[in-house]
C-alpha cells in the first residue's frame, strides 16, 4: 500500500518535472522571481504532460522521454523576453495553498485502525482509476491498454480521458512507486497547483501580502449547507433544495477528481496566455505564445472531456473573442492567427483521444452525450411544473451563494472594482475581461447543459471549476483592498463592510471544509477492511504467476462495503494486472460496450463467483473475455463451488489454505 517513502519521492519528482519548468517559463512571462513560484505549478503540468504525452506516442513511453519532455518545455522559455523583478510574493502563501492541498491527499490514503484493519475515505471511489496509472508505468504503451476490459484478452483502448492519470503514470515510472502512491502524489500536487494559482492571480491583481492568503481562504470555503442544516434541520433543507450533488467546492472537487481540478487550472493557464498574446508585440514570441496554448488547451482537454473539451470550447472562445476585439486594433490580426495555429496545435494533440472517444461513444450507442437541461435547484418541497420555471432563475440567485459563498459576492465584487480602475492598472483589465469571460460562460454551461454518459452529470457539477479559480483570486483582491481602505481614516467604513461581509461569507462555510477533512483524515470503517489489509499478498501471489499484459478474473463484488458504493476496490488499488472485466461500474468510464453488454458481462462474473457458474460460463470467461488467469477466495460463494476445479481450460497455479487459489489458463 501507500508508505511515505513511496510518496515523497513523487511529490519530489512532481516539482522537478512540472514546477521547474513552469517557473522558468512563468519568468519570461512578466512574472517576478517569487510571484513566478505561484504560477509554475499549474503552468509546468499544463505544458509538460501533453508534451510527454506526445513524444510518447512516437517512441514510447521511458525516462528519458519524460525528462527530456521538461526539458523540452523549459528550452521554450528561451525564445521569451527578459522580464524585471516586480513586488516580492509572499512565499509564506505557497506554504499555506501546501497545507490545505493535504486535505484532498488524505482522501486517497489508507487509514490503519487500531484493530489493524484498513479504513477508507469516500473519494477512494473515483480513484479506482488508478488502475490505469500502474497500466501505463508498468507497460508503457502509449496509448495505454485497457486495464478493465479487452475483447478475447486483447489490449483494447482507452477512451477515457487519461492526460491526469499519464502525468500520474510518470511520477510511478521515475520513482518506481506503485500507482496508488503516484496518485496520491499527484493528488496533492493538484490541489497545491491550483491554489497556488488562485494565490498567484489573486496578487497580480492586488500586489499586497494579504491578498493571496485572502484568495487561499476565499477558495477553501465549503457549502453553506451544514450552517443551513444547523439552523433550520436537515430534512427541511433538502425538502426545499435538491439534495447536495458533484457540485462543490474547490477542495471537495480535488478530493474525488483532481484531473478535473487540473483541466479547469489549464483552462484559466490558457486564459492567461492568450492575455499575453494579445498583450504582445514580437512575432517570435507569438509563435511561442501559440505553441503554449495549444499545450494548455491540450492538456484541458485531455484531463475533462467536461471541463475542457465542452466547457473551454465555449468559454475559451468567448475569452478569445472578448481579447480579440478588444484595443487596440494593432497586432489583432496577429493575435487571431496566433490563436488559429493554437488550436491547430491542440487538435493534432488530443486527436488520437478525441478519436477514441468518437469511436467509443458510437459502439456504447448512449446518444448524445450532452443536452441541454436546466441545473436542478429546489427540492421536492415545491411543484414540478415551479421547479422547472423557477430552476434556471434558481441557479445563479439561489445555488451558486449556498455552494460557493466564500468565492461568489468577494469574486463579483473584485470584478467590479478591477473594472472600475480601483484594483489593479489597466494593463490587467484586459486580462480581466477575459478572465469574466471565462466565468460567465463556465457557469452557463453548468446552469443549462447535462452529461448524459454515465450515471451523474458530470458536465453540470465539473463545468464551474474555472469560475471557481477566477473567482476565487478576485475574492482575494477584493477582501484585500477592503483591508487596506479598513485602515485607513477616510474609507474606513467601506473597507470594513466589504472585509467584514467577505469573511463572514468565509466563516460560514469553512464548516463544510472542516467536515470534509475530518472525514478524509479518517475514512469509514467497514465490515471488509480487515480482509483488505491483507490483500498485497494475494495480488503478489497473483503477480507471480499472471503476467503484466495477461488479464484476471476476479469477483467484481468483492469487499464491495469497502466503499458506500460498490467497485472493484482491491483490484483497482493492489493487482498491478489488466482484468478481463473490471466490474461494471468500471466498464460504465471504461469499456467501449453497450449498456446491455456491460449488464450481461456482470451477470457472467456475478454467476461464476456466486459459485452457480456452469462449464459454458467458464470456456466464456477464457475464450471471449480472454481470461489468462483467475482468482478465488473465500470471499467468494465460489469458494465452496468452485467451478474452475474440474475445468480442462485451467489448472490450479497456487493455493493458499483459507486464502486464495490462483488459476492459470492451461494454454499458456
Amino acid at each position: 500500500m501507500v508508505s511515505l517513502p513511496s510518496l515523497l519521492p513523487c511529490i519530489l519528482l512532481a516539482f522537478f518535472l512540472w514546477a521547474l519548468p513552469g517557473w522558468l517559463l512563468a519568468r519570461r512571462l512578466g512574472q517576478g522571481r517569487t510571484a513566478a513560484l505561484a504560477l509554475a505549478p499549474a503552468l509546468g503540468w499544463a505544458t509538460q504532460t501533453p508534451a510527454a504525452l506526445a513524444v510518447a506516442h512516437l517512441f514510447g513511453l521511458s525516462p528519458v522521454v519524460v525528462i527530456g519532455s521538461a526539458a523540452l518545455v523549459s528550452l521554450c522559455a528561451l525564445a521569451l523576453p527578459r522580464t524585471r523583478d516586480e513586488a516580492p510574493f509572499p512565499l509564506s502563501a505557497l506554504v499555506f495553498a501546501g497545507l490545505l492541498a493535504l486535505v484532498p491527499m488524505l482522501g486517497v490514503l489508507p487509514k490503519v485502525t487500531a484493530d489493524g484493519a484498513i479504513a477508507l475515505a469516500s473519494p477512494i471511489y473515483d480513484h479506482a482509476k488508478i488502475i490505469l496509472i500502474d497500466e501505463i508505468a508498468q507497460n508503457r504503451a502509449i496509448p495505454p491498454a485497457n486495464p478493465v476490459f479487452g475483447a478475447g484478452g486483447a489490449a483494447g483502448t482507452v477512451a477515457y480521458y487519461y492526460l491526469w492519470h499519464f502525468g500520474a503514470a510518470e511520477l510511478a515510472l521515475l520513482s518506481g512507486a506503485q500507482g496508488w502512491a503516484a496518485d496520491a502524489a499527484a493528488t496533492w500536487f493538484t490541489g497545491f497547483a491550483a491554489l497556488a494559482l488562485v494565490a498567484g492571480l489573486a496578487f497580480r491583481l492586488n500586489p499586497s501580502l494579504s491578498a493571496p492568503f485572502l484568495a487561499l481562504l476565499a477558495a477553501s470555503a465549503g457549502s453553506l449547507r451544514p450552517v443551513l442544516a444547523a439552523l433550520f434541520g436537515g430534512a427541511r433543507v433538502d425538502h426545499v433544495l435538491d439534495p447536495a450533488s458533484g457540485l462543490a467546492g474547490l477542495l471537495y472537487q480535488t478530493s474525488w477528481s483532481p484531473h478535473h481540478v487540473s483541466s479547469a487550472t489549464a483552462c484559466v493557464i490558457a486564459v492567461l496566455l492568450m492575455a499575453r498574446l494579445r498583450a504582445g508585440r514580437c512575432a517570435g514570441e507569438a509563435t511561442v505564445l501559440a505553441g503554449l496554448i495549444g499545450l494548455a488547451a491540450a492538456a484541458a482537454f485531455g484531463s475533462s472531456l467536461w471541463v475542457g473539451g465542452v466547457t473551454f470550447a465555449l468559454a475559451g472562445t468567448a475569452a478569445a473573442l472578448v481579447l480579440g476585439l478588444s484595443p487596440p486594433p494593432v497586432g489583432r490580426l496577429r493575435f487571431l492567427a496566433a490563436l488559429a495555429g493554437a488550436a491547430l496545435v491542440a487538435l493534432a494533440l488530443v486527436a488520437p483521444l478525441l478519436m477514441a472517444q468518437i469511436h467509443a461513444a458510437a459502439a456504447r450507442g448512449s446518444g448524445m452525450p450532452v443536452q441541454m437541461v436546466p441545473f436542478p435547484v429546489l427540492g421536492p418541497g415545491w411543484p414540478q411544473a415551479l421547479r422547472a420555471v423557477l430552476d434556471p432563475l434558481s441557479y445563479g440567485l439561489v445555488l451558486l451563494p449556498v455552494e460557493f459563498p466564500g468565492v461568489l459576492f468577494a469574486g463579483v465584487v473584485g470584478f467590479a472594482l478591477v473594472f472600475t480602475g480601483r484594483v489593479a492598472g489597466r494593463a490587467e483589465q484586459q486580462t480581466a475581461r477575459a478572465l469574466a469571460a471565462l466565468v460567465i460562460v463556465a457557469l452557463a454551461v453548468s446552469a443549462a447543459l447535462q452529461s448524459t454518459v454515465g450515471e451523474n452529470n458530470d458536465l453540470g457539477w465539473r463545468a464551474v471549476l474555472p469560475a471557481v479559480l477566477v473567482l476565487a483570486a478576485f475574492a482575494g483582491a477584493a477582501l484585500a483592498a477592503g483591508l487596506s481602505r479598513a485602515v485607513e481614516t477616510t474609507r474606513a467604513r467601506t473597507g470594513l463592510a466589504l472585509l467584514a461581509a467577505g469573511l463572514a461569507l468565509i466563516a460560514i462555510g469553512l464548516p463544510d471544509t472542516l467536515a470534509l477533512a475530518r472525514r478524509n483524515i479518517a475514512g469509514e470503517q467497514s465490515a471488509d477492511g480487515r480482509t483488505f489489509a491483507g490483500d498485497p499478498a494475494l495480488w503478489q501471489a497473483v503477480r507471480r504467476h499472471v503476467g503484466p499484459q495477461e488479464r484476471i478474473a476476479s469477483n467484481p463484488a468483492r469487499l464491495e462495503k469497502l466503499t458506500p458504493w460498490p467497485i472493484n476496490l482491491s483490484w483497482a488499488l493492489l493487482s498491478r494486472r489488466r482484468s478481463c472485466f473490471g466490474g461494471e461500474e468500471m466498464a460504465l468510464a471504461f469499456a467501449p460496450l453497450s449498456a446491455s453488454a456491460r449488464t450481461d458481462a456482470a451477470a457472467l462474473f456475478g454467476r461464476v463467483f456466486a459459485g452457480m457458474g456452469t462449464a459454458e460460463d467458464v470456456a466464456t470467461l477464457r475464450r471471449t473475455f480472454g481470461c489468462g488467469g483467475v482468482v478465488v477466495t473465500p470471499q467468494d460463494s465460489a469458494w465452496t463451488a468452485d467451478p474452475f476445479v474440474s475445468s480442462a481450460l485451467y489448472r490450479l497455479a497456487e493455493e493458499k489454505d483459507g486464502r486464495w487459489r490462483i488459476y492459470v489458463a492451461r494454454d499458456h
